[in-house]
């Protein structure tokens, strides 16, 4: 049987430029304030603290509508193997990103960072793809539990997977399941909701500064993959030369 190929809805390629722009913009204040010596500038709290999470928001929310969509277009085997291969490549990304933090940065290795995450919640979530309301129950459960989980803790890093850290834990970037899991399951219960019929919401090619974010999008996880050190990079060149 030959694959059938989802064909991309542009919006939500829209969508995910708008989050890679604020999240290239994030990393740039928080490399300011770590790598250069910027302490009066405060991303833990207040706006850019806000920016960073709105970014990483629209990311995972997407995740699940596109897993939603993939569920809703392709055979139930053929759904099964795509969205698994989303997320072990998701996965397999997240430790490279690992490697290259605990060889450059070990004090703030990426154990769980967004790309594990992402990947982890993707697979978990493949028997609930077809859901709406149950996904949002199940959500509202992970957000709820984020309060008590935060105040247990663990010597073991396993916990790192379900949000219970170890004493004095540190790192750059850290997702845990409980309760970002929640956001995927929102993006499947609205892709189930609003893309019941698979096709875009603005019924219209894009253009201006739509098409440039929608093609932004295409390419997000490999901007996400390369951004940082290009960062470092011209940051450095460009404090070396002033």
């Amino acid at each position: 049987m030959q694959e059938k190929r989802i064909q991309r809805l542009w919006e939500l390629d829209a969508l995910r430029g708008i989050a890679i722009v604020l999240m290239v913009l994030f990393h740039f204040i928080f490399d300011l304030r770590t790598f250069f010596g910027f302490d009066s500038i405060n991303y833990y709290q207040g706006f850019w603290y806000y920016e960073g999470r709105v970014a990483a928001i629209i990311f995972i929310v997407l995740v699940g509508i596109v897993s939603s969509l993939i569920h809703q277009k392709e055979d139930p085997e053929v759904a099964m193997q795509k969205n698994s291969y989303r997320g072990l490549r998701l996965i397999g990304l997240g430790m490279i990103i690992t490697l290259v933090t605990f060889i450059f940065a070990r004090q703030d290795t990426i154990w769980f960072g967004i790309l594990h995450f992402l990947g982890l919640s993707i697979l978990i979530s493949i028997p609930l793809c077809r859901y709406k309301w149950l996904n949002v129950i199940l959500a509202v459960i992970l957000f709820a539990g984020y309060y008590p989980i935060r105040l247990l803790y663990t010597n073991s890093y396993l916990g790192l997977i379900f949000g219970i850290l170890p004493p004095g834990f540190s790192s750059f970037d850290h997702y845990a399941l409980i309760p970002w899991l929640g956001y995927v399951l929102i993006g499947i219960a609205l892709g189930n909701w609003i893309y019941a019929d698979g096709r875009e919401i603005i019924k219209r090619d894009p253009v201006g500064i739509e098409k440039t974010f929608a093609v932004t999008g295409r390419y997000s996880l490999w901007i996400y993959m390369i951004h940082q050190p290009v960062l470092l990079i011209l940051m450095w060149l460009c404090f070396r030369l002033l």
